[in-house]
């Protein structure tokens, strides 16, 4: 009996849940799955230029694991671009670096700040909210918001730190933190004074 696969790490959900080839319409031509954590093995060993060790011990596994994880995302991804395939983000047996949860009223993905209190969404103020690490085991496909809502990155509190995905059309700094009370911005943007 083989011995049970370990969870990998992840830093946080995809920002998109998947790719459709230009000039072809969903499911058209087929599609091809990409686990989470081939995902964030070509986030970590690409991306962001680590070497494969440094990558492994991010994502806790050894590196012979990272290796064959990677090359596998690889393969996937390079079989999709050529043969036109629809690729979907998806699945795996992963564990986050944060706590994240997911709106069920607007879909909206985030992370709380670490401050205490009872967690409610950030832009819809509802507590209809699924835990993203008890999605399940090998499924962990529900965490991204629906097709309909276009998610393009993150809005964040500079004081507290909870994390909310952004929506097109919608300015961060229209969302205000619950925590904090004050306007979010934009990940990765500049704090002005």
């Amino acid at each position: 009996m083989p011995r049970p696969k370990r969870r990998r790490k992840v830093f946080r959900p995809p920002l998109i849940s998947g790719f459709l080839p230009f000039g072809s319409s969903a499911g058209s031509s087929g599609g091809i799955s990409l686990l989470y954590e081939e995902f964030e093995a070509m986030r970590l060993a690409d991306y962001e230029g680590l070497p494969q060790q440094e990558a492994a011990g991010r994502m806790e596994v050894s590196r012979p694991t990272f290796s064959r994880i990677y090359d596998l995302a690889r393969q996937k991804l390079a079989k999709a671009l050529v043969e036109g395939l629809t690729l979907t983000i998806e699945g795996g047996n992963i564990l986050f670096d944060e706590d994240w949860f997911r709106c069920n009223n607007c879909h909206t993905a985030f992370s709380p700040s670490g401050k205490g209190g009872s967690v409610v969404c950030p832009v819809c103020r509802g507590s209809d909210l699924s835990d993203i690490r008890k999605i399940g085991r090998e499924s962990v496909t529900d965490m991204l918001p629906r097709p309909a809502i276009h998610q393009t990155g993150f809005c964040v509190c500079s004081r507290c730190g909870l994390k909310v995905s952004h929506q097109a059309g919608i300015p961060c700094r229209s969302l205000v933190c619950p925590v904090c009370s004050i306007p979010m911005i934009r990940e990765h943007h500049p704090v002005i004074p």
